[in-house]
């Protein structure tokens, strides 16, 4: 169990790297809540890959596309915790006027935040994901 701990954390460190450069890339080019939901999926698709045919090559019990809808279904709650916690973060670190601007500044206007601080907004969302997708991937995905 322990060396499967290892691995995963090593594919979901790998997968914060992708997630991180994902976004920062995109975050001058669209608004921030496409490109967070962007980076979070495409990085899904890599630790998917990753821990298919390293971390988990012996429990695969079922065929591919079997495992990776699993997987997605047991990413999507990591994911929705990522992306609220990032969100949140983000309304508490912006000044904003009202509902309207705020609405306007995650959904068609691209954020205008540092990208260290949104790196560090965005692993905080990461970590508090981490847990809840390793549970599901050794119970649900892989068990």
């Amino acid at each position: 169990m322990l060396e499967k701990i290892i691995k995963y954390a090593i594919v979901g460190g790998l997968g914060t790297i992708v997630n991180e450069g994902v976004l920062l890339t995109l975050k001058p080019i669209i608004p921030i809540a496409f490109s967070l939901a962007l980076a979070i999926e495409i990085s899904i698709l890599f630790n998917f890959i990753l821990n298919d045919i390293w971390t988990f090559k012996d429990n695969r019990n079922s065929p591919l596309i079997f495992r990776i809808l699993k997987f997605h279904l047991s990413s999507l709650v990591g994911g929705v915790v990522q992306y609220l916690i990032v969100i949140s973060l983000i309304i508490l670190l912006v000044h904003y006027g009202d509902l309207t601007e705020l609405l306007f500044l995650l959904f068609f206007s691209t954020l205008r935040m540092s990208s260290i601080y949104l790196a560090i907004v965005n692993f905080l969302g990461i970590v508090g994901g981490f847990i809840i997708r390793f549970i599901l991937s050794i119970k649900y995905v892989w068990g």
